[in-house]
């Protein structure tokens, strides 16, 4: 699928971002936080959500902050 831009509303249970794709649906995120304007990849829904993929961060969090360790 073709990247699209979603804006994150929050973080749910293990970490992921919550967030709606253009049709509705609601997917799910890795390495965003709340209030986020990124773009994503969306996969194959699974049931009544799809997983996506972070593609880029438009609009990056305040507290967004670069890992402590280059390793992690």
């Amino acid at each position: 699928m073709r990247p699209v831009t979603v804006r994150i509303e929050r973080l749910v249970p293990g970490g992921r971002g919550l967030a709606r794709l253009p049709d509705g649906r609601v997917c799910f995120v890795e390495g965003v936080l709340p209030g986020e304007r990124v773009a994503v990849r969306p996969r194959r829904a699974v049931g009544d959500w799809t997983p996506a993929d972070l593609v880029e961060v438009h609009a990056p969090s305040p507290d967004r902050r670069p890992p402590p360790c280059p390793h992690a």
